[in-house]
């Protein structure tokens, strides 16, 4: 952003809303901007590329896409709030279809900051893979391999969570380790050492028990079923395989557990050292996955699969070529660069064009 302000070519405008996209028979011709209370509107040259960041924050769609999950397990920024969207869509852009899921997931912990805000911390691979540690449901009884992708991991709990009406509620879920595995992991917002912790033990974020049975207790769940749970997975440490989820049995699972792991499985280890600890989890969405219709060019497209002409959309407000789907890191990244760039390559070659063509005639 620095790098970016010091461009001569580059303006930018903070605390700004584009309130208009003004269309005319060529395409969109300018934009309405408002800043405190003043308006102006700005020319277009070759194209206004839409880079919002999704609707993850808005209040109608995310009802409708993500019902079930609250807006306060989501770390997505404040300003994904849709807005782009809904004037391209008073323009006729469409939303993709046919997407596995609306948005992308992680499981996340909860923790009220000194200012009162709250803070969402993604738990993507720093700690639930690793050896000492697994996650169980209100019943104390595993329901997901604890290794898998983050977005599988907190699609699980969903889908756990929606089983049945007797079904054990897995939102929240427990991400459990014993002493050993927090000094050398961390868990969550708490970092490896195993020191400091007073903090976090003080305002509810981790929950400290000397047994399994009195950490059960603390957390609301079923005791016997979190200490048998406990106990198949140090058996499972020995042989190294978990027949319940079959933890560690892929490349990708490997990569996110411990390399230097003493253990047959890099994903698996005993929980026998007191204290132990648990933090909980919920199910947040980290990035939009269904986003306006758009072809090679990042044209946003109507309901014709017709280019709304001088209209481009990159990033979350794009609808996701991954089509809900996890399929390593990187899925919204990777993405949002190669359409940023071929969006803003279309854009100038258009505004020669236009330029041309005008100067001509």
């Amino acid at each position: 952003l620095y790098s970016l302000s010091k461009h001569a070519s580059v303006s930018l405008a903070l605390n700004t809303s584009v309130v208009a996209l003004n269309r005319s028979s060529t395409g969109i011709e300018s934009l309405t901007l408002s800043q405190g209370d003043q308006q102006c509107t700005v020319n277009v040259k070759g194209g206004v590329i839409l880079a919002s960041g999704g609707f993850n924050r808005h209040p109608i769609l995310r009802q409708a896409m993500l019902p079930g999950a609250d807006a306060s397990w989501c770390p997505a920024a404040p300003g994904h709030t849709g807005q782009a969207q809904d004037l391209a869509r008073d323009l006729g852009a469409k939303y993709g279809e046919g997407a596995a899921s609306h948005a992308f997931w992680a499981p996340v912990s909860l923790r009220k900051r000194a200012d009162g805000s709250q803070a969402v911390f993604p738990h993507f691979v720093m700690d639930r893979a690793k050896p000492g540690m697994l996650t169980v449901n209100k019943a104390g009884e595993r329901f997901v391999n604890e290794s898998t992708s983050y977005h599988l991991f907190a699609l699980g709990m969903q889908a756990a969570n929606q089983t049945s009406p007797s079904a054990p509620a897995s939102v929240p879920a427990y991400l459990i380790c014993d002493a050993e595995a927090l000094r050398k992991y961390g868990i969550g917002m708490v970092r490896p050492g195993g020191k400091h912790l007073e903090p976090f033990l003080a305002d509810g974020y981790l929950t400290q028990a000397n047994s399994l049975a009195e950490l059960a207790v603390k957390l609301g769940i079923d005791a016997q079923g979190l200490q048998t749970s406990v106990s198949k997975i140090n058996t499972y440490a020995e042989t190294g395989i978990d027949p319940d989820f079959h933890r560690g049995v892929t490349a990708y699972q490997q990569n996110i557990g411990d390399a230097t792991w003493s253990g047959k499985n890099p994903n698996l280890g005993a929980l026998t050292q007191a204290p132990y600890y648990a933090v909980r989890l919920y199910p947040g969405d980290i990035g939009a996955a269904t986003g306006l219709l758009a072809d090679a060019d990042a044209r946003v497209l109507d309901a014709s699969q017709q280019a709304i002409p001088g209209l481009y959309a990159v990033g979350n407000d794009m609808h996701s070529i991954m089509g809900g789907v996890y399929t390593g890191p990187g899925i919204t990244i990777g993405p949002g660069m190669v359409f940023g760039y071929l969006a803003a390559k279309h854009a100038v070659a258009r505004a020669g064009t236009i330029y041309t063509t005008k100067n001509t005639t």
